[in-house]
């Protein structure tokens, strides 16, 4: 009968990389151009929602998209 200690091992190096990548990009959120934040301050109200609206679209995606390929992964292992 085989151990599965080593598998299990990697899975838990690669869940704590993860979190540390995450925890540490939490910084970089605030940092942004000048020149990017005066030009989005000068849109009207609408716009900002729709750039807002916009960026939640595009993060769900990508978190939606890594989150298939990851379960897809695992079930073909």
């Amino acid at each position: 009968m085989k151990t599965r200690q080593p598998q299990s091992r990697l899975i838990g190096w690669l869940t704590l990389t993860g979190l540390m990548l995450f925890l540490f990009s939490i910084q970089a959120m605030g940092q942004g151009c000048a020149q990017c934040l005066d030009s989005t301050r000068a849109t009207p109200p609408a716009v900002q929602a729709a750039y807002r609206h916009a960026i939640i679209l595009l993060g769900g995606f990508g978190a939606a998209f890594f989150l298939a390929g990851t379960l897809l992964l695992r079930r073909l292992r």
